[in-house]
Order: C-alpha cells, then structure tokens, then sequence
C-alpha cells in the first residue's frame, strides 16, 4: 500500500514537474529575464491564478448562456401567443369571407333577377360600342374631330362605355347611351358630307404640315390635288407616296377648287374608294409604263428599239413616197420630162431612144423601170422583218423570264410568289412588247408596200402605153 502510495506521489511529482518545465520553457521564450528569477513556489502560484482565471471566465459565460437561454424562453412563449391570436384572427377572418361570398352570391342573383332582359341589352351595347370604336378609329371623319377640341374624346368614351357595360358592378346610364346614339348618328351624318379644314398631313418625306383638306365623307381626303389616308395608330392623315395617276388626281384637283357649298353638288367624275383608302394603296403600288417596260429586261429594250427603228423607217418612206407621188401626178399632166421624178426620167428614156424598134424600146423601158424600183422600194422590207423579229424577241424574252421562274422555284420553293414575280413579270411584258412592236409595223409595212406599189404600178402603166404609141406609130408608117 505504502508502495502504491509512494508510486503514485512519484507521478504527481513528475507531471508537476513537466508542467512546471513546460511553462517555464514558455515563459523562457516570452522573458528569458523573468524565467531565470522564477522559483517552483511561484510558478505554482501562476498556475493558481490562471486556473482561478479560467474559473471566473467559464462562470461569466455561463451566466450569459443562462440569461440568453431565459430570454429565448420569453420571444418563443411570445412567438406561441401571437401565433395562436392570428390562428383565432384567421378563423374569424374565413368565416366572415364564408358569409360574405355567400352574401355575395344571393345578391348577384337578386341583381340578376332585377335586370332580367337588361343584361342582354348592355351585352348587346357593349357589342356595338366596340364595333363602333373599331370604325370611328380608322374613320377619316375622326381626322376632322380631332381638330375641334370639343369633340375629341369619343374613342375615350367608347373604351368607358366597353367596361361599363361589360361590368356587373356598374351599369351604363340613360346619358352614356344617349352618347352612344349620337356618336354613331354624327358619324353616320358626316359620312354623307362633303366638308374642308385644316389638318396636320404627313408628307411622304416624313414631315408633318398644316394643309387645307377636302373630305367626300368617309371614303377619301385630298389636299392640293394628291390623295390622302387616314392612319389608325398615328391618329393623322398621310399623303400617299404613290399616286394612282394623273387620271384620278386631276379630277381631285377640280373638285378641291369648288367652294365648299356647292361641292356637294356641282363636282362630277370624283373617283371614290369605297375600300377608304385601301384601293389607292393598291393603284399607288402598281407599276408605270416605265416600270413595266423596266421589267421587260434587256430583250423588252432590244424590242423597243426595233419598234422605233421600224416606225422612222415607215415615217421616212411615207414621206419620200409621198413626194414622189406629188411629182409623178405633175409629171403626168406635163408632156416635158423632168429627171425630178420617176416617170420624168422614164420618158426621158422613151425620148433618147425615139428612133428604136418597139422591142429595143421596151428593153429600155423595162431597164429604166428596174432602176427606179430600189429607190421606191428603199427601207420597207426592213420594216416587214422587224414585224417578224419583234414576236420572236418577244418569245426569248418569254422563255428566258420562265427558266429564271423555274430556277427561283428550285431554289426557294413556291411559298413566296414575290420571289418568282421579276421572271413572270419578263415573261409577260417582253411578249407583251413584241406584240406592240409587231403590229404597227404590220401596218405600216402595209401602207408603205402599198403606196410604192402604186407608184410602179403607174410607172409600168406609163411604160406599156409608151410603147402601144409607139407600136401604132410604126404601123401607120408602115401603112
């Protein structure tokens, strides 16, 4: 026992030892100074004061935790009584919403009870107000209201009257339907109207400028002899930047020029869109000759000039014909030769040859005869080929516009026809362009023909009763 005891001092001793050199080796490496003063007594009383230290620490802690802990208990208990009064707030809550929907719903059919046929009625104006703001929108009799500040608003009201009527809560009035009466009867009475003012116009170069304006109702605006459109979402009149053409502005341009009360009654010939613009859109859109003939490509140009080709050509023979014929009617009526024209030089042949036999002299007729027709004949035959040529280069220009058509559809397939519109449009317009240059030059080829036939005819005709004079001649000498 003693041993044991005796072992176990001996441990202490030890550990009490290492502790007593390790803080000694720490306080060597803080203070070198004070680790050579220090003595075992004393490094047992900082042992004691460190654990006395610690202790008052862990104790602080405790105490905090403790409080911290008691204070928990208090927000959750706080926590538990707020919740269970919004539970108690809530049941009440739900069955006073459980009453009142219930309210709700025996007052809704007490209302519908009451309106009984009404309800149908308010459906039926909430129909026709949209209707009506679908129309007065895009009206061109709204361009004239809104320029009058007393009468602006009536889109606004339409969009009341639309959720009034469609409300179950509140119902339209006696004056909102009034409203809505006379709202669709002005529009119906200015429709019939022909009336001008001042409006903003938008140029196709995008300004925007104060200009007179002359409305036909509800189907079309002018201003200074071009059409206008009304533009839903700019609530403006627009100036179309294609006009439909001469033939329609031109008869604008009269009518803007009456006063206005008697426009109503003295304009005649106004062309009117019953589409409210949308027909002039479309003329707008659509080629001019110069586009059309643009279409036709480099074979529609080819074709063209041929055409102006053959028609100089036939306007130059006509009046070299024609002048000649002039000459040979004076040159009938004359028995002296003049080598101004044909049949002069044809008798002057007849007099140098005057002692021949009858067949020399018709040699020399025939010969004289033969070197006058290319001069008469000049220039027409070009004129009958280009009626000939103009259809073919029509026709290449008709299959060339194809393969391009069938190549586009090779290539992008046949949803979009604009894509396969430039080879349709060659197509058409260069055959179209053939037939215009082929059949005046059919004409004229014709006419030109005729004229210097005639005129040969007259000169073989001469010839023939030259030679019959000179025959009878011979036979009287003879006799």
């Amino acid at each position: 026992m003693t041993a044991l005891i005796f072992k176990k001092m001996s441990q202490v001793k030890k550990l009490a030892f290492g502790i007593a050199v390790g803080i000694s080796a720490s306080l060597t490496l803080i203070n070198p100074s004070y680790a050579e003063d220090i003595d075992v007594d004393s490094l047992l009383d900082l042992v004691k004061q460190g654990q006395a230290r610690d202790d008052s620490e862990f104790n602080t802690r405790m105490q905090r935790f403790n409080s911290d802990k008691n204070q928990q208990q208090n927000m959750l208990q706080q926590a538990k009584d707020q919740r269970r009064s919004l539970e108690e707030d809530s049941v009440t809550k739900e069955a006073k919403f459980a009453t009142n929907e219930t309210d709700i719903i025996a007052a809704q059919e007490r209302l519908t009870n009451r309106l009984g046929s009404l309800k149908e009625l308010f459906g039926v104006l909430q129909q026709v107000a949209g209707d009506s703001k679908g129309i007065f929108e895009g009206s061109l009799i709204t361009s004239e209201l809104n320029e009058n500040p007393a009468t602006v608003g009536r889109e606004k009201f339409l969009d009341e009257l639309i959720t009034t009527a469609g409300s179950s809560s509140k119902l339209p009035s006696i004056e909102e339907l009034e409203q809505l009466w006379f709202e669709m009867q002005r529009e119906m009475t200015l429709s019939g109207k022909v009336s001008s003012y001042q409006a903003d116009v938008v140029l196709p170069t995008g300004d925007t400028v104060k200009k007179q304006v002359v409305r036909l109702g509800s189907f079309n605006a002018i201003s200074e002899g071009q059409y206008l459109t009304f533009d839903y979402e700019s609530q403006k009149l627009v100036e179309l930047a294609s006009q439909p053409g001469s033939r329609y502005n031109n008869s604008a341009s009269d009518l803007e020029s009456l006063q206005p009360s008697t426009a109503e009654t003295n304009f005649s010939g106004f062309w009117i869109d019953p589409s409210r613009g949308q027909l002039l859109k479309i003329m707008g859109q659509s080629a001019d000759l110069g586009e059309r003939i643009d279409q036709g490509g480099v074979v529609g140009y080819i074709i063209l000039s041929l055409a102006i080709i053959g028609v100089l050509l036939a306007i130059w023979r006509m009046i070299k014909l024609t002048a000649e014929t002039v000459r040979i009617k004076k040159q009938m009526n004359s028995d002296d030769a003049n080598d101004d024209n044909a049949l002069g030089r044809i008798m002057k042949v007849y007099q140098n040859n005057g002692n021949a036999d009858v067949e020399t002299l018709e040699l020399h007729l025939s010969e004289a005869i033969s070197s006058e027709i290319p001069n008469l004949t000049r220039g027409i035959n070009w004129i009958k080929i280009i009626s000939v040529v103009a259809p073919l280069l029509g026709l290449l220009g008709t299959v060339t516009g194809m393969i391009d058509v069938f190549e586009t559809m090779s290539l992008f397939g046949t949803g979009d026809p604009k894509l396969m519109a430039g080879g349709i449009s060659q197509a058409l317009i260069t055959t179209v362009l053939g037939l215009v240059a082929a059949i005046p030059c059919v004409f004229l080829h014709t006419m030109t023909n005729n004229r210097s036939r005639a005129l040969i005819t007259i000169l073989e005709e001469r010839a023939t009763g030259i030679l019959a004079r000179k025959s009878e001649q011979l036979s009287l000498a003879k006799a």
